[in-house]
């Protein structure tokens, strides 16, 4: 149970330092300097490194280094793909399980709030809560992983730009919710994620 809890604790740090880019891209990590920092033993530490190298956020060279895994303009299309793919599909099956108030008090935040930090926290939490919907532990799984590196895409270049844009999709999609409409706003769903990778790719090119 110990070895468990270090191996989960390990990786829950190191995850958490990468997505949000302490960690850069592309950057080396030090097993050594890992081990003093989370106070782990080398187990765990190679443990959740295997475990974030299967989420794609680091590579491991055998008997050279681990490298934090940069970010790609392939890898910033296929995360939008497979958002595009299993989001609006996850809407259509579990949302229904999301409770009209917090649906009606998260339009309410959106109408009302204008800090730039703010709104792409109200963005965030709306896939979030989404995925949370959702009670299929394989889908879960799935979630995870594509949300830990589309949260690490927006640390690395911000999206402030497109996010007034990005509320107002989601207030679309959520009246269409509170109306029961699941199928506009899975329909809505999907028109925004694509939204959101036009946005990204074309910042990412120029």
């Amino acid at each position: 149970m110990a070895g468990k809890y270090l191996k989960d604790k390990a990786y829950e740090i190191i995850r958490e330092k990468i997505i949000n880019c302490e960690y850069a891209p592309g950057s080396v990590l030090n097993e050594s300097e890992l081990i003093e920092e989370i106070g782990a033993s080398r187990t765990p530490i190679r443990e959740a490194l295997n475990k974030l190298e299967q989420e794609n956020l680091v590579n491991i060279i055998p008997k050279k280094c681990i490298l934090v895994r940069g970010i790609t303009i392939e890898d910033i299309a296929e995360v939008f793909d497979a958002r595009a793919v299993i989001e609006p599909q996850v809407l259509l099956q579990y949302a229904d399980s999301i409770s009209k108030k917090f649906l009606t008090d998260y339009l309410e935040q959106c109408k009302k709030t204008e800090e730039i930090q703010e709104l792409i926290r109200l963005d965030e939490k709306f896939h979030e809560t989404l995925y949370q919907a959702c009670d299929n532990k394989y889908l879960r799984e799935v979630l995870r992983m594509v949300e830990g590196v589309d949260h690490r895409n927006r640390v690395y270049k911000s999206n402030d730009e497109r996010v007034h844009e990005g509320i107002k999709e989601h207030m679309i999609i959520v009246e269409s919710m509170l109306e029961g409409d699941y199928q506009t706003a899975s329909e809505k769903l999907f028109d925004h994620i694509k939204n959101a990778k036009n946005y990204a790719m074309r910042k990412y090119i120029g």
